[in-house]
This record gives C-alpha cells, structure tokens and sequence, in this order.
C-alpha cells in the first residue's frame, strides 16, 4: 500500500461535486429512512454503491486527460497503481458506510432502540466486501475503455443479463437463468454474513467465488493496463 497514491486518488474524488452530491444523496435518504423506521436496514449493502461512485472512470479519466501518463513518469508501477486505486476506493466506502452506521446507531439511541450489536458487526462487513467487489469490477472496466466508459459498460452488461434471465426464465431455460445470475453476481460481487446471525458455518464456496472473482477482476486490471500503450495522444 502506498499511502501517497492513495491520498491523492481520494482528494480527487472527494473534490468532485457530482461524486460528492451521489455520496450525500446515498447516504442521507438512507440514514434517514432507518432513522424513521427505527431499523438499520435500510443501511445494509452501502458499500458496494458508494465503491462504484468513487472508483468509476480510475483509470479511463486519467488516461484520457493525459494525468496517469504524468503520474507514471515518476517511479510509479502500473500495477502499484490498480492496486493502490482500488485500497483507496474500498477503505473510502467502508468508512463512509461505518460513519453513517454510526449515525444511524446513534439516531436510533435517541429513539430508545438499541442496535444488535452483532447485526451491526454483520453489516460493516457485508459492506466491506461489497465495496472491495465492485470497485475491482469497476476498475477492470476502468482499463478497457477511457472517461466514464466504465459507467456505461457495467449499466450495458447489467441490462443485459437482466434481458436474458427474463427471457430464459419465461421459456423455463433452467441453466441459462442459472448462468445469468452468476453473471451478476461477477458484475457485483457480494459476500453474504448471515451466517453470524444463525450461528451456522459459513458458506465456503462463496467466500471463494468472491474472492477469485475479486482477485481476477483486478488481474484483467492489472494485465490490461501493462498492455496499454500510454501516450499523451492516448484514450
């Protein structure tokens, strides 16, 4: 971890009006919707949408205005910056989504309601793993196309396979649906801790089906952006 690189990719973002008014939109209706209904459910999964914001466009953006190919001149490695990129994003959205569970415990002990403990334990970390799911996805993405392409190219995919599951489930094509939702799940990846609460073992198969779809997200990251030619004309 390169704490330099992850300071500036995050002073970037957060500098960002539109980043900025999409995380104050995310994050308000939701703590005050818990607030109202006295629950910390309407808080669960933030991570993972608030990862997407921060790191949509990581790389596309900067190769197209030319600042990566400045910021590669110095002794920085290509892949030091995938990697360093998506630790900004993930630890960004697990303490925004920790700040506002904060709030929301804290709304909710006014009210006199007291948060289960583990249940919050349980959200800070399907949260956590969401975030560090998606914005791998999202910077994969990120080195295929330039800007904000990889907005576009996530949106597409997901309608996409929304399309197909439909039509699949219509003509009762069974392997086909099947194939659809792990599809999605690949476009976001999401690891689920229910199994805290019921005190059962947890689901080995998906902690590796998110862990290797993570790990190969940010492999086609990293093998995409050693292959790319980087020029000033680029993008």
């Amino acid at each position: 971890m390169n704490p330099t690189l992850v300071v500036a990719f995050l002073r970037l973002r957060l500098t960002s009006p539109l980043r900025l008014g999409l995380l104050l939109l995310l994050t308000l209706f939701p703590l005050g919707a818990a607030v109202i209904t006295t629950s910390l459910s309407p808080l669960g999964g933030l991570g993972a949408p608030i990862a997407l914001i921060l790191a949509a466009g990581a790389i596309g953006q900067d190769v197209s205005s030319g600042t990566l190919q400045l910021l590669l001149v110095r002794p920085v490695s290509r892949p030091s910056v995938i990697v360093n990129r998506w630790l900004a994003s993930v630890l960004a959205a697990a303490g925004l989504t920790i700040a506002v569970l904060i709030l929301g415990t804290i709304g909710l002990l006014l009210k006199g309601t007291h948060p289960d403990a583990l249940d919050l334990g349980r959200m800070v970390l399907e949260s956590t793993c969401g975030a560090a799911g998606s914005a791998a996805v999202m910077i994969m993405l990120s080195t295929l196309v330039g800007g904000l392409g990889d907005v576009a190219l996530l949106l597409l995919a997901m309608i996409m396979t929304q399309m197909v599951e439909g039509l699949a489930t219509f003509e009762h094509w069974g392997w086909v649906v099947r194939a659809s939702e792990e599809a999605k799940d690949a476009l976001l990846p999401q690891l689920s801790f229910e199994w805290m609460l019921h005190h059962t073992p947890p689901s080995w198969f998906a902690i590796v089906s998110w862990a290797s779809t993570l790990t190969l997200a940010l492999a086609v990251a990293i093998a995409r952006l050693n292959r790319r030619e980087l020029s000033y004309a680029a993008g």
